[in-house]
């Protein structure tokens, strides 16, 4: 047990040191398996016919991004006739607007906002490289702003999952930027439907939802965002793979439970639940996704991910990719992906948490060694077997291999070698916590993050903003370059990593919690704003 001449040394200490060199030298083991095991996908080279439609495509693009200009110049005309919706706002119901001259401006806004986004959709369809140039990621991230603002104002306004509150909550708790000029105290004639209640109620919510001033602020002046154009009515042919954080119970899940019934009354999109486990690694959780795939899709597909999910799900398409013949035919029909609060660059807590199980460990050991004195030689080999065989458990192999794949060197292996579907659109939702949307059960985590963070001043309590992206930020290689291509950035949002979580989490909800509403966040915004912008664009299929 002693383990060492002096008393200080510690046997975890150099078994761990002589472990990590183990590894470290069979590195080049680990590349050649991996070049054996899987295969390496490469582009085929365009071939005369592609060369000749990609030079025929120019038009269409070129009709998009004019078809876009057009609706952005008559929306700026109309937005400036209308004014700011709170002049126009009173208790007697008068108005200040343009009467029919602006209706008639907004009509014809919305008409050529249709036209662009059918263009946009041809576009895509000829030519598509257009998810990596900037005015089409540009004007998609715009349109998945918006889609998510009317998400959160319809559920308002029905007063699904009990959104009033959180609105009356966060509108008089959050910091208001100084282009503000809406209200602080929330009464029910916002809830209206009326065009002129409508219009201050989604000027209410761009302060609300959006971290960064400067993004609320051109939201204002945005008349895509301001005309609040809803997804058209009907089907969706798809179906989605929900994969779930580090903490869950798989296929018998409950997380965003009344958002996926309404995805499947509304949009008929069914959504199947990858039986991923609690505190498991990430290749026994991307077997249990690419499973769910074999098993349950039958139509076009994609997938959603939440915090640990979002790396098993990348695991799992990459597993697919680089497998076999049939593991690659699943991915024929994969459209696209969304990521919640993504934790597939890694987290600083579970770093941290690596090197501070190390630790403890260690200084465990250091203070059993002072009892050896004391302590029969019986007691010494039960206490050594009782920790021998926890490390070797089931369950401590499962735990231990869970904290390192979150680990910043966890997902660096992961992204090394890995290769994933290109021309796949990745949207993705990143929140920023502060005071007022945080939990108080996550009041330590947030500080302690803040701590253990030398690169960031802005993270959900369990990701930093800049790791919570839809690509590899730990690797430069062919890989994460083209998924960084096809990363479809939006706006930062003002709320908590467990924003997808009501039921799972009202345990730990407190009086602070509930005067806050921090758990009656909008789920809704999780899931179909990703659908409906890839469904605007083309990319799903509209029945």
């Amino acid at each position: 047990m002693a383990g060492g001449r002096p008393p200080s040394h510690s046997y975890i200490l150099f078994l761990h040191r002589a472990a990590t060199k183990i590894l470290e030298e069979c590195m080049p083991y680990v590349a050649l398996k991996q070049w054996v095991q899987q295969v390496e996908v490469h582009d085929a080279p365009p071939s005369p016919m592609a060369t000749k439609r990609l030079a025929s495509s120019e038009a269409v693009v070129a009709a998009a991004k004019q078809a876009i200009e057009e609706a952005d110049a008559v929306g700026s005309e109309w937005l400036k006739l209308r004014g700011c919706p709170w002049q126009r706002h009173s208790t007697d119901g008068g108005s200040t607007g343009g009467g029919a001259e602006e209706q008639k401006l907004r009509t014809t806004a919305t008409e050529r906002y249709q036209v662009a986004f059918e263009r946009c959709g041809e576009a895509l369809k000829a030519h598509r490289d257009c998810l990596q140039m900037d005015w089409f990621k540009s004007f998609w991230g715009r349109n998945y702003d918006s889609l998510t603002v009317v998400s959160v104002l319809r559920n308002v306004q029905q007063d699904i999952d009990n959104t009033r509150a959180w609105v009356h909550a966060q509108v008089g708790t959050c910091s208001k930027g100084p282009e503000y000029k809406g209200v602080s105290m929330v009464s029910d004639d916002f809830w209206s439907t009326e065009r002129r209640a409508e219009d201050c109620l989604l000027d209410m919510l761009l302060e609300v939802l959006f971290y960064e001033p400067a993004v609320r602020q051109s939201y204002r002046s945005d008349p895509l965002m301001q005309l609040a154009l809803e997804a058209p009515a009907g089907k969706y042919n798809f179906t989605v793979v929900s994969a779930m954080g580090v903490i869950t119970e798989g296929a018998a899940g409950t997380e965003m439970k009344e958002t996926y019934e309404r995805l499947r009354e509304v949009r008929g999109v069914e959504v199947v639940r990858a039986n991923t486990a609690t505190l498991h690694s990430v290749d026994f959780n991307a077997e249990q996704i690419q499973k769910a795939v074999m098993e349950h899709v039958k139509t076009p597909w994609g997938w959603v991910g939440y915090s640990q999910g979002c790396a098993n799900a990348f695991r799992a398409e990459a597993l697919m990719l680089q497998g076999t013949p049939g593991q690659q035919k699943l991915l024929e029909s994969f459209r696209c992906r969304q990521l919640l609060f993504s934790a597939a660059n890694g987290s600083a807590h579970a770093t941290c948490g690596d090197w501070k199980l190390l630790r403890a460990l260690i200084d465990g050991e250091r203070f059993l060694k002072k009892l050896q004195a004391s302590m029969s030689a019986t007691t010494q080999l039960l206490g050594l077997n009782l920790l021998h065989h926890f490390l070797c458990s089931r369950v401590g192999s499962a735990f231990f291999g869970s904290v390192q794949s979150l680990t910043h060197e966890g997902a660096r292996k992961m992204w090394r070698d890995g290769q994933h579907c290109r021309g796949v659109p990745s949207t993705s939702m990143i929140g920023v916590a502060e005071q007022h949307t945080l939990p108080e059960c996550l009041d330590m985590l947030w500080h302690t993050l803040n701590a253990q963070m030398e690169y960031s001043n802005e993270q959900d309590t369990q990701v930093a903003q800049e790791e919570a992206v839809a690509h590899p930020i730990c690797v430069d290689n062919a890989n994460r370059r083209e998924l960084e291509k096809t990363d479809m950035r939006s706006a930062v949002q003002r709320t908590h990593h467990w924003s997808p979580l009501r039921q799972e989490v009202l345990f730990l909800q407190t009086e602070r919690d509930k005067d806050k509403a921090v758990f009656d966040t909008p789920k809704d915004r999780h899931i179909f704003p990703w659908l409906e912008v890839n469904a605007r664009f083309g990319v799903i299929e509209v029945i």
